[in-house]
């Protein structure tokens, strides 16, 4: 196939990107749409797959079940049709996938996924960057769910370590921690010395000057801000919120 018939994957992810940035989700509903039917119908699958992956992260998002499934079934059929599952964006693919069938509620099923891009991670040696640090805290969301309490901590004890060293994505990195006191608070509601640390140096990181101030920490931040209403900190989810709604209303 020449270049001529095959989609602008650059145009398609910054559009995507421009849409999330101002949390347009009707925007970028049509993105999705538009950018889909044209790799079909030039017959591009990596283009396809690059747009149906998108999908799958939006559907997820606006909570479509049925739509995020659909996709999410064809993307995985992409991957091994090309030829991809022993790649770093393939392995990317499998975790979109084990995160959707978690998030519906199947976090059993997703676990193979999971298990399939640590294996390719690990045969590339790339088991110290963010990409894996995001496979650990996605499927630790899994084995959480299952009430897997070790395993779960192990995983996301393992993502904040990749992630202060990698030092990039402070924003994730509190959402491990988040999670982490979730964790502990699940397994031993008495545990209120280690959930408070936990919340506190998560505080820290959402406040870090190292956090770009774009539509992902906004993302980042409405995501957390529940969790500190949860745990009794209504100042500081609200905080959250506010300046989440400022980066959206500004982008």
């Amino acid at each position: 196939m020449s270049e001529a018939r095959r989609i602008s994957v650059h145009r398609f992810i910054d559009q995507m990107d421009r849409c999330f940035n101002r949390n347009d989700m009707k925007a970028a509903r049509d993105c999705l749409a538009s950018w889909e039917k044209e790799a079909r119908q030039l017959g591009d699958d990596r283009g396809l797959l690059t747009v149906l992956n998108e999908a799958v992260g939006y559907y997820r998002r606006t909570q479509r079940k049925g739509k995020a499934m659909a996709a999410m079934r064809e993307c995985v059929a992409l991957v091994e049709k090309l030829g991809l599952s022993d790649s770093l964006s393939g392995a990317t693919v499998y975790i979109n996938a084990a995160t959707t069938l978690a998030f519906f509620q199947q976090p059993e099923e997703g676990l193979a996924l999971y298990d399939r891009a640590d294996a390719c991670y690990r045969a590339l040696g790339q088991t110290a960057s963010y990409e894996y640090a995001a496979l650990l805290n996605n499927s630790a969301a899994a084995l959480n769910a299952l009430k897997r309490y070790d395993e779960a901590e192990a995983r996301w004890r393992q993502a904040v370590d990749i992630l202060k060293k990698e030092g990039g994505h402070d924003g994730e990195l509190a959402i491990s921690l988040v999670m982490l006191a979730h964790l502990t608070f699940d397994r031993d509601d008495t545990a209120y010395e280690q959930v408070e640390s936990l919340l506190d140096q998560a505080w820290e990181y959402l406040n870090s000057p190292n956090q770009p101030r774009d539509g992902n920490y906004a993302y980042v931040l409405r995501k957390c801000a529940p969790s500190f209403a949860y745990f009794q900190r209504p100042e500081a989810a609200q905080a959250l919120r506010e300046v989440a709604k400022e980066i959206y209303e500004g982008s």
